[in-house]
């Protein structure tokens, strides 16, 4: 089994147990979120695609973990949290809130990054993204004044607002898609940059923050607007030239379906684009069409070539979950949130991903209880659930 399947069934194992839980629990934990924010609380989202199950905190410190006397909470379903930062005596304004870990809601994939932002005057809608990392990285290393400063120098040298910056880039994908094409790029970007450049025993959050400074470096000295691209490829570190194929194809395919107004087409292009890059990864080739085509290899689409030709021109054309298919509602809607889970890999409703599960088929999943959670990932998803959960999802699918 190599490495690229491992890291992707871990990767989908997480995403499984943690849209579980949040589904039995109605949301985030930490013992606030969903519920009424206390009077000194920081509330906000974390967001890549938003971010479900994430741990956030405020590092009073500054070292990057979390204490046990920081205040520490996490995110729900629509990477939403609240922190309760009441017994923190001293003024927060400036101090970063961490996020780590949780689920992609856009793919489907854990995190493993970590995103940063420095309070703000404003206490309430918090944002935390690869964008706002960059601009906590710029005034924890002096490269900037103050947060205005360094949100100045981020926005010019991305080509965006200053009020953008602080914009749920989710929630403004209709009126500015821009802004979260710009978002997922550059996380990626970082994310390889971090694997080609990491030391021997490192962590990946260590190596992403190298790569996070050698960003912020870059910005300060950039006085006109570059895209994520160009801006990855300035930087003095190893496979800079891949990470900006990189970020030049998830701007294509996902930056391209959704200025098309296909945003279910856009995630379907990020999840494929987020397999290659760990393919890229797993097999430390960093050789971006390489690892596309040994995935069609190993899928059997050497003829189609799907993800071969998602890098070379954007196409999502039998790409897992590219192409919808427009379904009716079934009348019966019990089972209707389990079954989303197994949506991610087949596809909305059960069709259009890697193997139809609707209909009949719907009743196989039953025969993985037989076999040992390791012998498969179907397997694993399977005794992942009760008798009565895998009754509703199979009648949910079979109607």
């Amino acid at each position: 089994m190599s490495r690229i399947h491992r890291n992707q069934k871990t990767a989908m194992l997480a995403a499984l147990s943690i849209a579980t839980l949040l589904s039995a629990c109605g949301g985030g934990g930490g013992g606030t979120s969903g519920t009424q924010a206390p009077a000194n609380a920081l509330t906000g989202v974390a967001v890549d695609g938003y971010l479900q199950g994430a741990t956030v905190f405020l590092d009073v410190n500054r070292n990057g973990t979390q204490d046990a006397s920081e205040p520490v909470t996490t995110t729900d379903l629509n990477g939403r949290y609240v922190l309760d930062d009441s017994g923190i005596t001293t003024p927060i304004t400036g101090l970063p809130v961490v996020v780590t870990g949780g689920v992609d809601s856009d793919t489907g994939f854990a995190f493993v990054g970590q995103l940063s932002a420095p309070v703000e005057a404003a206490r309430q809608a918090q944002v935390v993204t690869p964008l706002t990392t960059l601009v906590d990285a710029m005034v924890a290393q002096g490269l900037a004044p103050d947060v205005a400063s360094a949100k100045q120098k981020v926005a010019t040298a991305l080509g965006l607002t200053v009020e953008q910056l602080s914009t749920d880039p989710v929630a403004q994908i209709a009126n500015n898609p821009g802004i979260y094409t710009t978002t997922v790029a550059l996380q990626r970007s970082i994310q390889l940059l971090a694997s080609a450049n990491a030391a021997s025993g490192e962590t990946s959050h260590a190596s992403q923050e190298r790569v996070i400074k050698a960003l912020a470096t870059a910005i300060q000295s950039q006085s006109s607007p570059v895209n994520v691209s160009d801006l990855v490829a300035s930087l003095p570190l190893s496979s800079s030239a891949e990470a900006k194929k990189l970020a030049l194809a998830i701007t294509n395919s996902v930056g391209g379906r959704l200025e098309s107004k296909d945003r279910d087409g856009a995630k379907a292009a990020l999840r494929a684009m987020d397999e290659i890059r760990a393919r890229m990864e797993s097999d430390h080739t960093l050789n971006l069409t390489d690892a596309a085509v040994k995935i069609d290899e190993e899928r059997g689409k050497n003829k189609t070539r799907p993800y071969y030709y998602l890098v070379l021109n954007g196409s999502i054309q039998g790409i897992p979950g590219g192409t919808i298919t427009t379904l009716t509602q079934p009348v019966n809607t019990t089972g209707r949130l389990l079954a989303s889970n197994c949506f991610q890999c087949h596809g909305t409703g059960g069709v259009g991903g890697f193997d139809k599960i609707r209909g009949k088929e719907a009743a196989e999943i039953k025969e993985y209880l037989r076999k040992t959670a390791s012998s498969s990932i179907m397997a694993a998803h399977a005794q992942g659930y009760t008798d009565a959960q895998l009754n509703a999802i199979i009648s949910y699918l079979q109607q």
